[in-house]
Formats: C-alpha cells, structure tokens, sequence
C-alpha cells in the first residue's frame, strides 16, 4: 500500500479517535448533559475491601452517561444529526441507532433513588447503619455527582445453624453443610446466602429430591447478640409442599430419536426397541439403538440426579446430530419418574456455499471459496463425514514493501469424525460430561507462490479430542503424516536454494511422520459470572517427528545416514525433530468498556538424526498483521540478521521464538473499537548459519536483539465479524543499539512513508 493511502488512513484514524463535537448547541435552555457519578467511602481506618465495595457500587447508579471521547459525545452527535428518519432503515437509521444514543441530561437523574440503591446494597452486605449523601458538581454544560457512603464496621455471623429435626430432608441438608459457603466470622451477605440455597438446591437434587427448589429455605438473622454479631438460622418453610421433601426414583426411560411434534406433540415412531432396559421407540433405523442409549446417563431403579440429567443432556447434544434435544420427566406415583428423551435430527446430508475475505498472520488477505459437503449420520453411528473444497487468492498488503507478494491456493480434505475412542485398546473417557472425538483426515493442498514456488502437500491424520473440563481440553494425534513436495521452481528462487544449502534442505521434498499433542486451557468456560476481572488462555504444543521410522532403518540397515545421505522413505527422506511452543493470553476487564490484552509465546524446536534442519512448514517466524505489527511478515530476524534488499521476499524463519504483545482495548462508537498495543519479540537459530550471520540464539545477548514496535488500530466489530486496521511503526530493530523515541515525527511525510506500516486483518490479533 502506498504512502499517499497511508496517509489518508493516518487522517482517518485520528478523526474517528478524535470524536465530534461538545453538543453544546442541542442544549436547550436550562438543560445540562449528566456527565456521571461517583462513589466515595467515608469510614473509619480498618475496614477491608473499600477498593471492591466502591467498584459494586458504581455499577449500580443510573442511568449511564454518555460516552466521552476528547471532551465530546461522538454518539450524541450523531443522534442529532440523523434527525428523524422516516423509515427503520437507511443510513440515517442506521446512524442514529448503532452510531448515535440518544443525550443523557441531568434531569434524567433520579438521584433519591439511587441513594435508596446504594443504602439496600449496603444493608445487604452487613453495613446496617450506612447511610449515604450527595453532592452536585456543576459544569457549564454537565454535571457530575459524589455520592459519599458513610459505613462503620458490619455485621458478622456469630453462629450459623442448620434446620433442626429428624425427618429426612434437614439430616439430608445437615448432611451437606460442609461445603457450606456461609462460616462463622463471615461479613453479613444476602447475596452469598442466596448462592447457599441455591447450592444446597443442587446438592438436594443429586440426592434425588426431583422437586425441591432453594425457595423453600428460609434464613431468620438474629442482629440482637450485641458488638455487631448475628445468630443466623436457617429453617425449611412450613408450607414447602410434601413432594419437595421426598426422593424420588427414576422408573421408564423411553427415548424418541426422531421426534417431531404435528401440532399436539406426539410423535409418530411405531417400533420399540429395548437397550439396558431403556425403551428405545422409533420408525426408522436412522440410528443403532446403543449409539444413543450409550449417552443416557438415567438408569430404571436408581435415584434421580441433576447430574445424570445434565450429562444427559450435555452428551447428546455434542454428538452434533440433533437440533433439539429434550428430557422431560413426569411423576408416575410412588415416588417414581418417567423420563422421556425427545431428540429431533439434523437434515443427514447437507450443503454449504461460503465465500470469505480470508486475513492471515502473515498479511495475506483476499477472497476464499469453500464448498462442503456434510454428512452428520455417515455410518448410522453419528459419525461426522465432511469434505470440504478450498480455492483461494491471496495478496499481502501492509508492511514496507513496494511488490506484493501474490499467490493461489486450492486444497480438498476428507474429515470423518467419530463420536468415540477408536483404538486398538480400551480407553475409558476421562469426563462422563463429554464426548470424545476420534478423527480421521486425508487432504491435499497446493500453494502457488507467483513467480517463486508450488508447495504441494499431502495430509494423513489420525487422533483424538476430549475434554477433560469444561476449561481444559486435549488433542493427541499419535499419526499425523505429511508429504512435501517442493515445484515449479523460478530462477530467482532457484539461485537462493543453490547459495544456500541448509536453507533448501528444509523446502525439499520429505516426509514428516510423527505424534502432535495439544493442551488447551480457557478460563471462560467457567460456571461463573459472565463478566470475569481476569480470564486466562493457554496453549501448548508438542511435535515429534522421524523417531520411529529412524529407530527401526538405524537398527535393520547396514549403513548410517549422513547429513548428505539420510535415509529415505519410499524414494525421499524424512524429517526427524522435536519441536514444543507455548501461548499464554491474560484478559484484565478494567470496565465494561476497556479491556488490556496480554500474550507470551515461545517456542523451540530441534533438528537431529535425519535431519540437519526443521521444514520449512514447522519453523517459527515473526512479524505480520498477527505478531509485531511494526514490521512485515515473516520479516525479523533471525537474531540481528537483516536479509538484503534484493532477497526481501524470502521469509525470515528459524527455530526459537520469543513474543509478547499487550493491548489496551476501549470502545468509541457502537461497532468502532480502538486499541493502542506495544509489541515485541524476535526468533533465532539454534545453530549458526553461514548465510545468515548473527541469527544463533546467545543467553547472554538475545534480550538485546527483540524487535519492538507500536501503534493504534481500528476495529469494526458486529460479533460474527471484525474487520482491523492496526497502524504501527518500529521502536527499535534487532540490529539497534538503541531506542528511536527520538525520531519519531508523525508531522513527517517521509518519515510516515519508511515507518508506518499498516495492516489491514480480520479478527482479533489474539
């Protein structure tokens, strides 16, 4: 991209950030915008969690203010002028109902109930005597307000009792007190008390009390004690119906696996089938009987679960065939439930026409078709048959080169994925809640690099994926076989492989036969709260390849391999490495509007036996509209090698990796998001490489030599997509003994043109 469209989008940028005008002139007379509150703590020295207390607080004022950028309202602005558009669509639509928000003013403001919030909140948490005050701080065209919370030390609990009595449902209670959320000594809190009966709910109803709800306990607070203790007691309400304090059995199981509802909810399956005394009805043989039934966690005779129910449920909706999936249960007497489960398919066959804007770590965008077919009941198993057609082309833009590098794609992959461990021997599932997945994959793939390259590559995988939680999960492919054949070749290539022996070792034709494992941690899938303060991400990965095929050619030939002879499969040689590499993601919510984004990745890999070299598929590289976004793709390093002008295309790989990036990411205007990131790392070499001197990785030396770059983005976000530009320029390069803050000079055209770097992505960069 030239500098002169670098420029316009610099302008740009900056006027987006910028915002637009106070608003001044929509004011009408006597009218002042509500600019917000605050909440200020006034209380004696000593008390604990002042910080969370003021944090709760704010969250509950109304309304909301208007968002500020600069000093103005970007969205009141334009609210106001859109006007009043004559239909629910159109630009002015549009504009005044995603861009703008209608003005927030000081007569909004109910303050008398806000103070009224803050005093129940506080009361709710143990302050008793708080009471709060006000303050109006006025402003030419908005006002503020402090709200002050006077709070003295709370309440806490002296004593916690559990409801007395023999019968059978306060012992079941008794019986679970030990993970009881409430103890002595503990603040006063309603809102942990409510998380109490509603873990004792679902405490209860794994003991097989089907109808129990939390709203038959009852808490009686007892503030009479003295020196600030409460006598808490918890009691089981006199009216809580007999049902409720009874256990129950599950009787008939009875499964609809193709259930579908013709206006009075009744189904049309004719035939029973009985699998592990479950009734299996149905008028087809869509499916085997026990590929369902496996799933069913229910059991005639034993008692009723919450947890047999959800697994239930869990389990059959991952096998991905059914839309609907439903388990209804109703009382047959003497203590005893049908369960009915009501499944309703997927059409079997089906479909799909996409067509992307495809945006790569390494700046290459442009259009992607994929045309695939699926097949969600292949084998009457569940199994999951796919095969997808890919064409694409790509064209790099962004980063500091004149020439974009173009090429074509075109790839076909069969997936067969069967809702179960397939091996030789018995593995039992790590999770009950989960299904595991074994997967079967053949592709192939072919990559045109316009006047360099054709990569052709064939792809044979064989493993599985499972979930140990529902924050953990794990891929182990113990066959995973690639097939690489370097074509097509252009001069100008053709003369970099020829000076540069190791170089073109890792782009010949070989094979890489090995086991991959992955480990994946997300803290999001947590049962929590939605909106956590920290969320977390880890992936690791290890890749072994060539070891075994080495061992059994070493053990049977007669000759050794060498560096310039190693062995061959089927007419080519192998790769045998070890290679791992780890990315850990923090996400801080600082508010409901910023959020600071952090990443470490590192990596390392290691070529022996066969090998005097990684591919060129499995190095590491750095750079890119996903990486340091200072600098063009697969461009530093390695080390404080710089590639010469001439050879600028030849991207920059090796075999370790550092990186970092942090990314402070806030909200302007409905859809628009904005960033400000600093990011940093580089790669190295293990070994020296002649062609390419300063690349090796020194302990005592590479902290120096990390690439550092900066900058803002703008991103477009509607959810199911997100279209970025991150505009960003060098700090410091690895060959630099120094730091450029000082020559920074945004007002310079020439400086703009050899710094800024511009990438245009989709998605996030991490």
């Amino acid at each position: 991209m030239n500098r002169h469209h670098t420029n316009i989008l610099v302008l740009l940028i900056i006027a987006v950030l910028s915002g637009a005008c106070s608003g001044a002139k929509y004011l009408g007379e006597g009218q002042k915008y509500y600019d917000g509150a605050e909440v200020k703590i006034v209380s004696p020295k000593g008390i604990k969690g002042k910080v969370e207390m003021k944090i709760d607080l704010e969250e509950m004022l109304t309304p909301e203010p208007n968002v500020k950028l600069l000093g103005s309202r970007p969205k009141v602005w334009f609210y106001n002028i859109a006007g009043e558009p004559k239909k629910e669509k159109g630009l002015k639509y549009w504009m005044k109902t995603k861009l703008g928000a209608p003005p927030v003013y000081y007569s909004d403001v109910d303050i008398s109930r806000n103070v009224n919030l803050l005093e129940n909140k506080l009361n709710n948490e143990g302050y008793f005597q708080a009471y709060v005050t006000y303050e109006v701080k006025e402003g030419n065209l908005a006002n503020t307000i402090v709200f002050k919370a006077h709070v003295s030390e709370p309440y806490r609990y002296d004593t916690v009792r559990f409801p007395p009595g023999e019968e059978t449902l306060p012992r079941s209670i008794r019986g679970i007190r030990e993970g009881t959320l409430l103890e002595t000594g503990q603040r006063y809190d309603l809102d942990k008390m409510k998380s109490e009966r509603a873990r004792i709910e679902k405490e209860l109803k794994d003991q097989g009390y089907f109808y129990f709800d939390d709203r038959y306990l009852l808490f009686r607070a007892d503030s009479t004690l003295g020196n600030r203790r409460i006598d808490l007691h918890m009691t089981v309400k006199e009216d809580a119906p007999t049902q409720a304090q009874e256990i129950y059995r599950i009787g008939d199981i009875q499964v609809y696996p193709n259930y579908q509802f013709d206006g009075q909810g009744t189904t049309q399956s004719v035939d029973t089938t009985m699998v592990d005394d479950i009734h299996y009805i149905h008028s087809d043989n869509a499916f085997k009987p026990e590929v369902i039934t496996r799933h069913v966690r229910l059991r005639e005779g034993d008692i009723y679960t919450k947890e047999a129910e959800l697994v239930t449920l869990n389990r059959l909706i991952q096998l991905d065939v059914f839309k609907f999936v439903n388990v209804d249960f109703k009382d047959m007497g003497h203590n005893e439930l049908r369960a009915d489960v009501f499944l309703t398919p997927f059409k079997k066959k089906s479909i799909r026409l996409e067509l992307q804007a495809v945006s790569k770590s390494n700046n290459n965008v442009g259009p992607n078709f994929t045309a695939s077919f699926r097949n969600r009941n292949f084998l009457r198993g569940a199994e999951r048959y796919e095969l997808n057609l890919t064409a694409g082309y790509e064209v790099q833009v962004g980063g500091q080169t004149d020439q974009p590098l173009n090429s074509y794609i075109l790839g076909v992959e069969n997936v067969l994925t069967v809702p179960r461990f397939v091996t030789p021997l018995k593995i039992e599932n790590v999770s009950s809640r989960f299904v595991p997945e074994t997967k079967f994959k053949l592709g192939f793939k072919t990559l045109q690099r316009v006047d360099l390259f054709r990569l052709n590559s064939i792809d044979i995988d064989y493993g599985f994926s499972w979930h140990e939680t529902k924050t953990r999960r794990h891929e182990l492919y113990p066959v995973s076989i690639d097939f690489i054949q370097l074509g097509n070749v252009s001069e100008r290539f053709d003369s970099v492989l020829q000076n540069r022996p190791t170089f073109a070792r890792s782009y010949e034709e070989q094979f890489i036969m090995g086991t991959t494992y992955s480990f994946y941690y997300n803290s999001q899938g947590k049962e929590e709260r939605v909106n956590r303060t920290h969320n977390f991400y880890f992936n690791g990965n290890i890749d072994v390849a060539g070891n075994l095929v080495h061992l059994l050619q070493s053990s049977t030939s007669s000759e050794n391999n060498t560096d310039d002879n190693p062995y061959q499969l089927l007419g080519s040689p192998y790769s045998q490495f070890v290679k791992t590499d780890l990315d850990f993601r923090h996400f801080w919510r600082l508010s409901s509007t910023t959020k600071l984004a952090s990443r470490l990745i590192a990596g390392i890999g290691y070529a022996y036996g066969n090998s005097v070299v990684m591919p060129y598929t499995k190095q590491f590289s750095i750079g890119g509209s996903s990486s340091i976004r200072a600098f063009r793709a697969r461009s530093v390093g390695p080390g404080i090698y710089e590639a010469p002008e001439d050879q600028n295309y030849i991207d920059q790989t090796a075999d370790i990796k550092l990186e970092g990036n942090v990314e402070y990411r806030f909200d302007i205007i409905g859809a628009f998001k904005g960033a400000v990131f600093v990011d940093a790392g580089n790669v190295w070499t293990i070994e020296e490489d002649e062609n390419r001197p300063g690349s090796t990785f020194d302990s005592s030396e590479f902290y120096n030599q990390i690439a550092v770059g900066t900058g803002v983005g703008l991103r477009f976000d509607v959810q199911f997509f997100v279209l970025r530009f991150d505009l960003a320029f060098p700090l410091k390069t690895p060959a630099d003994d120094k730091w450029r803050f000082g020559d920074i000079a945004i007002s310079d055209r020439e400086w703009r043109s050899q710094n800024l770097v511009l990438n245009i992505a989709i998605g996030y960069p991490f």
